[in-house]
């Protein structure tokens, strides 16, 4: 009896507790404005997706912080690059061993043989100290420092424990400067007195020996007379090109056409070879060596390098960064360098003589050019000029002239004779270079139009749906159109089917109460329950419905 009586009571309060039509429209109105809303702000948001979109192709996020990035200030990324350069640069040196010299002296040989000794593999370490931005100028100064390190594990062999027959550098290049200089008597007095030295055109030396420096009588001497001029008591090739002074340098950071321009060294805007004073204010190659394009490619990284080769012509006497020469000049193939070099007439060609006049390889045997091997190029990422690859190879000669009064390098006149080997490179970019480059070439612009895409398709699809709901709603008000009879026969629909679907819930409850009271064998309890339970749910018609 007990779970019977409940059930159906809660059935009436339930009943009782359902709202009223008055209830029923205010909750309507609600919806319909809650709607009309979420519609509004769908439609805004969908609008500020793609007005997102559009701000983002307009601004270009990508090269805005390329450009942050590429600021020279003190503190900033391309201020450290320039304060400590992450490439790794490598020199590495071969030395021409000349294997019959007495045989060629005696006229026994009428070639000199050389053989290739090397690598000796050093690593450039290069910083520039004291670096000063001046943005009211728009220059940048610094003091550029360059140090080697020997890399033994890489190399041949230990320097000192290295022999080579060389050329007798210190008496080829005063005999050659006397010989250009001085008349014939000052240069019989010069002959007499090498003799008496002792001194020989070749020297058995060793590869440090060659590199950073020998003692020679002859250099002493030129020391001790003139220090003005040779301000060193020791030749060594190394010695020389790598030389360390107090340089000052001017970079232009202005002027878009030449930003990152050298403007001076030591306050000398050129060198002497385009009409200025300073001797010695460029190391190693003292000119312009002018490269052309060759290719472009993009397998290797993902975004666009070109590469660009050394000219064929650019140790002729027709390229226009070639020295004016008016005399003693050089054959084509060869760059003189001498008044970079404190007067000494080196000359730089291309690696085993390449592309030098077949008539000056035939002087010597080993020489055994190989474009492949020999060339150079330099790798650069074309947008923003960022050097990938580096390989420069040059090979120092020292060129022989003789005097009449001085026949002591008659052996050697006219030859240019090979020294060494300098190769400069850097074949591998370093990964933080290569991983800023792809992310703003390859992986930044894909995952910047990934993200454009994605915010205008959202913009669009939210954008409409919010456009849609504004005018089709999913809830409806009643407006003075509809007339009392329409409104009575909703309503009286309604009710009729609210009644329909009590009645037939009814049933079932009643159905299975009167199997359970079957099962008990309280029929007679089960008929007044039945009559109560009718009497409890019967209605009128002025009853309210939802």
């Amino acid at each position: 009896m007990k779970p019977y009586i409940k059930m159906v009571i809660g059935a009436k309060i339930t009943l009782q507790n359902m709202p009223s039509k008055g209830h029923v429209s205010l909750l309507r109105l609600q919806s319909f404005t809650v709607e009309k809303r979420h519609s509004l702000i769908k439609l805004s948001y969908g609008s500020l997706l793609i007005l997102t979109a559009i701000v983002l192709v307009a601004i270009n996020p990508i090269q805005l912080i390329s450009d942050g990035l590429l600021v020279m200030k003190e503190g900033s990324f391309l201020y450290t690059m320039w304060e400590a350069p992450p490439y790794q640069v490598y020199s590495e040196i071969h030395l021409f061993n000349y294997t019959n010299v007495e045989e060629y002296i005696s006229g026994a040989a009428d070639k000199l043989k050389v053989q290739e000794v090397g690598p000796f593999r050093f690593l450039e370490i290069r910083t520039n100290e004291n670096i000063t931005v001046d943005e009211g100028r728009g220059v940048m100064t610094m003091k550029p420092k360059l140090a080697l390190k020997f890399l033994r594990d890489q190399s041949v062999g230990d320097l000192e424990n290295i022999t080579i027959v060389a050329p007798n550098i210190a008496l080829l290049a005063l005999s050659t400067l006397a010989a250009d200089k001085l008349p014939y008597w000052s240069n019989a007095g010069a002959y007499y007195s090498i003799k008496a030295l002792g001194v020989n055109l070749f020297r058995n030396l060793t590869a440090n020996e060659i590199l950073w420096g020998y003692y020679d009588p002859l250099v002493s001497i030129a020391n001790t007379l003139l220090p003005g001029w040779i301000d060193f008591s020791k030749l060594g090739i190394l010695d020389r090109f790598y030389a360390e002074r107090d340089d000052l340098v001017e970079v232009e950071l202005g002027d878009a056409s030449r930003k990152y321009s050298i403007n001076s060294w030591n306050g000398s805007p050129g060198l002497l070879e385009q009409g200025f004073t300073d001797l010695n204010t460029r190391k190693q190659g003292c000119r312009i060596f002018p490269f052309s394009f060759h290719s472009e490619s993009s397998a290797e990284y993902g975004f666009n390098v070109r590469r660009y080769e050394l000219k064929d012509t650019a140790f002729n006497r027709s390229s226009p960064y070639v020295c004016k020469c008016k005399y003693n000049c050089l054959p084509d193939g060869f760059v003189d360098v001498s008044r970079c070099y404190y007067g000494f007439p080196i000359a730089l060609s291309k690696a085993h003589l390449l592309d030098v006049d077949p008539a000056i390889q035939s002087h010597f045997e080993g020489m055994k050019p190989d474009p492949a091997k020999h060339s150079s190029f330099i790798h650069i990422e074309p947008t923003i000029g960022a050097p990938l690859a580096v390989r420069t190879t040059l090979q120092v000669n020292i060129a022989v002239r003789m005097s009449e009064g001085n026949p002591i390098t008659k052996p050697l006149q006219d030859k240019v004779m090979p020294l060494m080997l300098l190769s400069l490179s850097c074949e591998t970019p370093p990964p933080s270079i290569i991983k800023l480059l792809r992310l703003k070439f390859v992986i930044g612009p894909a995952l910047l139009i990934t993200f454009i895409v994605f915010l205008f398709a959202a913009g669009v699809a939210t954008g409409i749906w919010g456009f849609y709901r504004i005018f089709k709603p999913k809830y409806k008000l009643l407006t003075q159109e509809f007339n009392r009879k329409t409104i009575e026969k909703k309503i009286s629909m309604e009710r009729r089917k609210s009644i329909e679907r009590r009645r037939k819930s009814f049933e079932r409850r009643k159905s299975s109460m009167l199997n359970v009271v079957e099962n008990l064998g309280l029929v007679k309890v089960k008929e007044d329950l039945a009559k109560e339970a009718v009497s409890l749910l019967g209605m009128s018609d002025n009853d309210d419905l939802v």
